[in-house]
């Protein structure tokens, strides 16, 4: 088609009319499109970015076992941005048991740490897609057993405990991580065998009436500790039983070993007295170191970490359907 115009000079003229040409659309810029097939490689550091993993949990007390979990976390790739997540203390309480720490607490320990790079507290206790998206989470590293929703021993309501028997166990009460396994999105840490939680209150109870101890000896009084006069005198006691029975012992052995005419009798019977005492004083330690455990066991929110693994359901007796695993990291 031809459309007229007019020139400089105020003659029409021709001019042929096209019609534009539908184009192809722009290249795609290199950079972009490398990065694009980065990202869809299956190897994560090939991925051209730092490589987003989350790990959460109570992290009361931290210790050696949650650091090394932490670290493992932050090792798993070339370029990883770590993301810590911390319980609250509501669902810690309710679902675990008491904590040591205040969620601020524990969340401002971890942000000194120097595997993490961001800390979110309080985190979900049972981790959904749209929290793995709204973070951008690339993988979640935690220990591989299986990890219960509830980690408590016992259900505090006996009608609730009552209809978990009945109904089949959901799958977040099986492993709240088994969504992220079946998709490819968890990675696993391995646990550092011999820590625990409760093992740290075990020694600090132990250390608690060591420094009761000297301080009455110093003549600290038991107002000044903030404990009860019948607490501090059992403490005393305590004490003066396990000086008497080191004290004995070791008598006892110089006896022994001093060579003296006193016949094979009499050595016998010094050794057999001498092993009743040991075997006494080594049962009463044992007994005691029992119950501080067991008390311990009271204050403990770290189950799931370190220490105490995790039963299965067909281990798991039905006074304990809700007991927990535990996990350091």
């Amino acid at each position: 088609m031809e459309a007229v115009s007019s020139s400089s000079d105020g003659l029409p003229t021709k001019r042929k009319e096209t019609h534009a040409e539908e184009s192809d659309p722009p290249p795609e810029p290199p950079t972009k499109k490398m990065k694009r097939e980065r990202e869809t490689s299956s190897d994560p550091n090939e991925w051209g970015r730092p490589i987003r993993v989350y790990a959460d949990g109570v992290y009361d007390l931290l210790h050696l076992g949650h650091m090394r979990q932490l670290e493992q976390a932050k090792k798993l790739f070339k370029n990883v941005h770590l993301i810590a997540g911390v319980a609250s203390d509501e669902d810690t309480h309710r679902l675990k048991g008491q904590t040591v720490q205040t969620m601020t607490e524990r969340a401002e320990t971890l942000r000194h740490i120097k595997w993490v790079d961001e800390v979110i507290a309080p985190c979900p206790w049972i981790l959904t897609p749209e929290f793995i998206e709204e973070h951008k989470i690339d993988f979640v590293a935690h220990d591989a057993e299986p990890y219960q929703a509830v980690q408590k021993s016992k259900d505090k309501d006996k009608k609730e405990r009552g209809e978990r028997k009945k109904k089949k166990t959901a799958p977040a009460d099986d492993d709240i991580y088994g969504w992220l396994k079946e998709a490819g999105k968890f990675k696993a840490t391995k646990r550092t065998a011999g820590v625990s939680t409760t093992d740290l209150i075990v020694r600090i109870l132990q250390n608690y009436e060591d420094y009761v101890d000297r301080s009455l000896q110093r003549g600290v009084t038991p107002k000044d500790m903030n404990i009860g006069f019948t607490t501090a005198n059992a403490i005393k006691m305590k004490k003066n039983m396990q000086r008497w029975g080191e004290k004995v012992s070791d008598e006892l052995t110089k006896v022994t070993l001093t060579d003296r005419p006193l016949g094979v009798n009499f050595d016998e019977s010094v050794e057999k007295l001498r092993n009743s005492i040991h075997e006494k004083y080594d049962s009463w330690r044992a007994h005691s170191h029992k119950f501080l455990k067991g008390f311990a066991r009271t204050f403990e929110p770290m189950k799931s970490f370190i220490g105490l693994h995790h039963k299965s359901p067909r281990h798991t007796s039905d006074e304990e359907d809700g007991a927990a695993s535990d996990a350091s990291q």
